[in-house]
């Protein structure tokens, strides 16, 4: 007798396939934290470089406001009587006065310094004088009053008068000088003036040289519904 046969397949459907995962190697875990660690420093520097950028450009804005230029024109007349008219360049440091024919000054606010030109010397010269500044029209206000329509209108009035002479000494370096006052003496000798003592004179002043000269300049102080009011600075100097 044969021995019976059977055809007995394993049932596959009890098998379960696990498949572990390979745990990251060092490198890899390594360039991930490098890769990171550069984002990082990229946005960081990127935010300090744009805050940068905003704080210049902020201050630069701010810069060219404070230091807008207003150029006007006003009345002038000097201790004789003649009138005329002086162009006025306004900053917010420095006030520059030009009247054709008698010279320029520059009253620079910083440094509390007045430099004068004279046009009609015989050697190009500038004084230099230590001023009050905080009894002068401010720049803020200077050009305020240029928009003043009825400025022209006013006959003038002086109520300051301060005399200077020469100290005989020349200012060797210019560096120390605003803008407009080291541009309007480059080309110059700038002497040092000191407040004139009561008894010293022209003639005073004569005797020990050959030839003494007086220079002014008028400066307005302001104007009220009657007057424009004038500081004149008178400069004494002898050759």
């Amino acid at each position: 007798m044969k021995p019976m046969a059977t055809d007995t397949k394993p049932d596959l459907s009890t098998v379960v396939v696990q498949t572990a995962s390979e745990p990251k190697r060092p490198e890899e875990a390594k360039e991930k934290r490098k890769r990171l660690k550069i984002i990082v420093i990229s946005v960081v520097v990127l935010v300090v470089v744009v805050t940068a950028a905003i704080i210049s450009v902020v201050y630069i804005v701010g810069k060219q406001a404070e230091d807008t230029i207003k150029t006007a024109w006003l009345p002038y007349k000097d201790e004789s009587g003649q009138s005329s008219t002086q162009k006025v360049t306004v900053t917010s440091r420095e006030e520059k006065f030009e009247i054709a024919g008698t010279g320029t000054a520059v009253f620079d606010f910083e440094k509390s310094l007045l430099a004068y030109k004279p046009d009609k010397m015989s050697k190009p010269t500038c004084f230099l004088t230590a001023v009050n500044t905080s009894t002068l029209l401010s720049p803020e206000k200077l050009k305020s009053l240029l928009g003043d329509k009825t400025v022209s209108n006013l006959p003038s009035n002086t109520s300051h008068h301060a005399e200077y002479m020469s100290s005989d000494v020349v200012v060797p370096n210019k560096d120390f000088l605003s803008p407009m006052s080291k541009e309007l003496c480059k080309d110059t000798e700038v002497v040092w003036m000191v407040p004139k003592p009561d008894c010293v004179d022209e003639k005073s002043m004569a005797r020990k040289k050959r030839a003494c000269y007086y220079y002014y300049y008028c400066y307005i102080l302001y104007c009220d519904a009657f007057y424009c009011y004038y500081e004149c600075y008178w400069w004494l100097v002898c050759y």
